[in-house]
């Protein structure tokens, strides 16, 4: 009789375990055909800081008889599946996704692919994976809910294979997962993901951010001829469809924009805009990637109220920082109001200062008549009460 695989589970958490798993998740674990499972003790796996932890683990498992070592963090719980199956694929390295939130404005799943033309990794989308597909290879996963062979943990080139990457200034460049994934791959270990086996991430998160998201499984593709990503400092894909939407409603013809971007590019694809921003080098590399666009660029001080004629509508999204002292968006609110412009859109509209803004400059003479939700980073679309 072939022997069962064995599975070493290790549960990583902060002192209580989540009824999802001891309920529900442990016991059907516990009954996997063919499987061993051997669960180390949770009071083993209360560390801190988690890359010394994942090491830990990693050391007493080498120091066992398992086959695999599955870690699992206790706010990632799966969603309908049982992830102990998972060791009869016999891969290198599998991670069950989840989504997180990113700081680019987007639900994303942890399961990342090397995007050559971005110049970085690109989260995956699941969501078109074919229905047949139960692995997927990629570059990146996450450490959520990871299964990894022994093979690979035994290998001398990945001892402490759970650190973080700082730079010469001991910044952190890339986390556990992303470190220890890249270390794989370089010494020959395929990485996998599970579109159909994912997982819930577990997060606290205020309902006024809940809506500040789009869902990378949804993609709009308006910035794909540019090969700028949506969010960080740029807009979110749900900005750009208010911004398109009231443009075309309101028979927009010219636009005066405050600070250079990804907007500038996908507004004057169809109308005259004429960007005001501080930096050389940026402007440089926006211009670079226009073809064919109404685009115009004005270098400007972002310290100073500037003339901007009567446009239809002026669109504020910088430039960043904040007060009289340095660059900050007070000029280019001083600048819209007094331009008389009918129409106006204030991105960040939730954060204290951009409100602070709107109630000296805007307020007195124009209106609020739409917005794309109550979190900081919504736009918000002001009309001039005359009009």
């Amino acid at each position: 009789m072939e022997r069962p695989i064995k599975l070493y589970f290790a549960l990583l958490n902060h002192g209580w375990i989540r009824n999802e798993v001891a309920a529900h998740q442990l016991p059907q674990m516990q009954k996997t055909p063919g499987v061993e499972l051997r669960w180390e003790q949770p009071w083993m796996t209360w560390h801190s800081p988690i890359y010394s932890n994942r090491n830990k683990i990693v050391k007493r498992f080498l120091a066992s008889d398992c086959d695999f070592l599955m870690m699992q963090d206790d706010d990632v719980i799966p969603v309908g599946h049982n992830p102990a199956e998972l060791v009869h694929a016999n891969k290198d390295i599998v991670g069950c996704p989840a989504k997180v939130r990113s700081e680019g404005g987007t639900l994303d799943w942890v399961a990342y692919v090397k995007n050559e033309e971005l110049g970085g990794y690109v989260t995956c989308n699941l969501a078109a994976a074919p229905t047949t597909a139960d692995l997927l290879e990629v570059d990146i996963i996450g450490t959520g809910l990871i299964i990894i062979a022994r093979r690979v943990l035994e290998d001398p080139r990945m001892r402490g294979a759970f650190l973080v990457e700082n730079d010469e200034d001991g910044i952190c460049t890339w986390g556990t997962d992303f470190a220890f994934c890249k270390r794989a791959r370089a010494n020959g270990y395929q990485v996998y993901t599970t579109p159909h086996r994912i997982c819930e991430h577990i997060k606290e998160i205020g309902f006024n951010s809940l809506s500040g998201y789009d869902d990378s499984d949804n993609p709009n593709p308006a910035n794909a001829p540019y090969k700028m990503a949506w969010g960080g400092w740029a807009i979110q894909m749900r900005d750009w469809d208010f911004i398109k939407k009231a443009m075309l409603e309101h028979g927009v013809k010219d636009v005066v924009e405050f600070g250079a971007g990804l907007s500038s590019l996908l507004m004057s694809e169809s109308v005259p805009v004429t960007t005001y921003e501080t930096r050389d080098d940026w402007i440089d590399v926006i211009k670079s990637k226009a073809n064919g666009n109404k685009l115009e660029f004005r270098k400007w001080d972002g310290v100073s109220e500037v003339e901007i004629g009567t446009p239809d509508l002026v669109f504020i999204d910088g430039p960043p920082g904040e007060g009289n002292g340095g660059p900050g968006r007070r000029f280019a609110f001083a600048s819209a109001a007094k331009s008389g412009a009918k129409l106006i859109i204030t991105h960040d509209s939730g954060r204290q200062g951009e409100m602070s803004l709107s109630d000296e400059f805007l307020r007195p003479k124009y209106d609020i008549i739409a917005k794309n939700g109550t979190h900081q980073q919504r736009s918000v679309l002001w009309r001039l009460r005359e009009a």
